[in-house]
C-alpha cells in the first residue's frame, strides 16, 4: 500500500461556484431516458470513446488505479473506448477546470470524478447529469446492505439533491482510529471504544512513560471539519436525514452548533490539548503533522483517513510492523450505542448533461461500480470499495486491516446535502478553531461563545440552547 493522494477531506473549499444557463438544466433534467437502459434484461452497452477526467488516484503515475480500471473494462467492452484524461490533483483546480468547461457547454468530459461534498452545487448548477432516471433502483441498492430504503442509504444521500441522484460512488475515504498495538498490550490496556476510554489509556500510557499522545486534524481547514463533523454526532448519537432545502440543511446546521451536545464536542478537543494528550501544536495540525506523529512513535493514537495505515507501516515509518498497528472504527462518547461515527470522504463519478455518448457513459458507471471494478478497488489498490457487497467479502478484506476496520464502522456525511457547502464549512471550522489553544492552557475563544458565534453565522434567528446564551453571553 504505497503512500496516495488524499482526498475531499483535506481540501479547503472556495465558496463560489459556476452557474449554467436555466434552460440547459431543464433540457438534461427532463430527457427521456432510452427505454432499453433501465431494463437490465434488455440494455443497450453503446460504442465510441467516452472522455473520463479524473485526477490520479496515486502519487507514482506508474502504478495508476485508472488505467488498470479502464484497461479491464476496455476487455470486458471492445465496442467502448475510454480516453483517460488527467484532471488536477487538487480538488479546488479540478472544480474550477469543469465547472468551466461544462458551464460553457463543452460536450467532454463525458465523466468526470468529483468529490463527495459536489453534488449539490454541481446539481444546481447544471454541471451534473441526474441519474437515477437512467439507472434502477436495483443499481443504487447495491451501495448498502440489502434491504436498505433508499432514503437511509447514506452513501446515495450524499449523492443527492431534491429527490435526484447527482453521482455514482467510486471509492470511499473514511475517519479511522490507529493505535498502537503494542503498547497498549505492553500497559494492558483495551483499544478504546469510547473517547472517554481513549483519554483513560493515554494518562495510563503517560504513567508508564510510554508514547501517549492522540493526533489529530486541528488546523483551520476542512479536516479540522471533519473531525468535528464526527464528533458532535458521537455526541449526538447520530444524525437526522439531512434534507436538500439550503435554509434548513443551515437552520439544521446552527442548531446542532448551538446545543449542549456541541460543547461536549468542543470542550473534549480543548481538554485534550490543554492536558497535554495531544501534541501541544496540534491546532496546527493537517494531515501530513498528524501522520507524522504516528509514524515518528510520539503517538499513540492517530485519528486519521485510510492511507495512514500505509504510512505507519512503510519503511521510512519508526513503527514498520504491522503487529504493532492497530485500525478501528472510531470510538464515541460512552453512553451511546455502536462505535463512532466516520465521516465520509472519497470520489465519485457525474455525467457531463452535454454528453453525446450516454448509453455508452451509463454502461462504464454500472461497470465501475460492479464488482470487477471494485475488487480491484480493493485489493490491488486498498480502495474502500463503495460496493457493499464488495466491501463486506471476507476474502477482500480477510489481510486488510484497514478493509476489515471498514466494515464496521458507521458514516455520516458533512452538511453538503444543499449548495452552499463551500460556504458553510469554513463559517464553521474558521470559527471553530480560535477556540482551540495553540499550546496547552494558552489563551482561546471561549467555547460557548464561539458556537454561538458560528450558529449565528449561518443562521441569525437559531433558537440556542447553550448556557451561554441563557446567561446572557460569556
Amino acid at each position: 500500500m504505497p503512500p496516495r493522494r488524499r482526498v475531499s477531506a483535506r481540501r479547503q473549499w472556495s465558496a463560489g461556484t459556476s452557474a449554467l444557463a436555466l434552460t440547459a438544466v431543464a433540457l438534461a433534467g427532463c430527457a427521456s431516458p432510452p427505454p432499453d437502459l433501465t431494463d437490465p434484461a434488455n440494455r443497450a452497452e453503446g460504442s465510441g470513446t467516452i472522455v473520463w477526467v479524473s485526477s490520479p488516484t496515486l502519487r507514482n503515475a506508474s502504478d495508476d488505479a485508472r488505467q488498470v480500471l479502464v484497461d479491464a473494462f476496455e476487455q470486458a467492452y471492445p465496442s467502448i473506448k475510454v480516453d483517460l484524461q488527467p484532471g488536477p490533483d487538487n480538488s479546488d483546480r479540478l472544480r474550477e477546470k469543469l465547472s468551466g468547461e461544462i458551464s460553457a457547454g463543452s460536450v467532454t468530459p463525458d465523466v468526470y470524478s468529483g468529490d463527495v461534498v459536489w453534488p449539490a452545487d454541481f446539481a444546481q448548477d447544471g454541471l451534473a447529469l441526474p441519474l437515477n432516471g437512467y439507472l434502477p433502483d436495483s443499481f443504487w441498492s447495491q451501495f448498502a446492505k440489502p434491504g436498505t430504503p433508499l432514503a437511509d442509504n447514506t452513501l446515495i444521500q450524499a449523492m443527492s439533491y431534491r429527490g435526484k441522484i447527482y453521482a455514482v460512488p467510486y471509492f470511499i475515504d473514511e475517519g479511522f482510529l490507529f493505535y498502537r498495538k503494542d503498547l497498549l498490550a505492553q500497559a494492558g490496556l483495551p483499544a478504546p471504544a469510547t473517547w472517554e476510554q481513549l483519554v483513560a489509556d493515554a494518562n495510563a500510557l503517560k504513567q508508564r512513560h510510554l508514547p501517549y499522545l492522540f493526533a489529530w486534524q486541528g488546523d483551520a481547514y476542512e479536516g479540522l471539519m471533519c473531525t468535528w463533523t464526527e464528533l458532535l454526532a458521537d455526541a449526538y448519537g447520530g444524525q437526522s436525514t439531512p434534507d436538500s432545502s439550503a435554509a434548513i440543511v443551515d437552520q439544521s446546521t446552527a442548531t446542532r452548533l448551538a446545543s449542549p451536545q456541541a460543547l461536549k464536542a468542543l470542550d473534549f478537543l480543548r481538554a485534550l490539548i490543554n492536558d497535554g494528550l495531544s501534541p501541544a501544536d496540534v491546532s496546527g495540525y493537517e494531515e501530513p503533522q498528524a501522520d507524522s506523529a504516528f509514524d515518528n512513535g510520539t503517538a499513540a493514537f492517530l485519528r486519521s483517513w485510510d492511507s495512514s495505515y500505509a504510512n505507519a507501516i512503510s519503511a521510512t515509518s519508526v513503527i514498520h510492523d504491522p503487529a504493532q498497528v492497530g485500525v478501528m472504527p472510531l470510538p464515541t462518547f460512552a453512553g451511546q450505542q455502536g462505535v463512532g461515527f466516520s465521516v465520509i470522504g472519497g470520489w465519485n463519478l457525474f455525467v457531463n448533461p452535454h454528453s453525446r455518448n450516454l448509453t455508452a457513459d451509463l454502461t462504464f458507471l454500472r461497470w465501475m461500480a460492479g464488482p470487477q471494478a471494485q475488487r480491484i478497488l480493493a485489493t490491488q489498490f486498498s480502495e474502500i470499495p463503495s460496493n457493499y457487497a464488495v466491501r463486506t467479502d471476507p476474502s477482500v478484506t480477510l489481510n486488510n486491516p484497514v478493509l476489515a476496520a471498514a466494515t464496521r464502522t458507521r458514516l455520516i456525511s458533512r452538511p453538503s446535502s444543499a449548495p452552499g457547502y463551500g460556504r458553510l464549512s469554513p463559517t464553521i471550522y474558521l470559527t471553530l478553531h480560535k477556540a482551540l489553544p495553540a499550546k496547552p492552557n494558552a489563551h482561546a475563544a471561549d467555547p460557548c461563545t464561539t458556537l454561538l458565534s458560528a450558529a449565528t453565522q449561518i443562521d441569525s434567528t437559531v433558537r440556542s440552547t447553550l448556557p451561554c446564551d441563557a446567561a446572557g453571553g460569556g
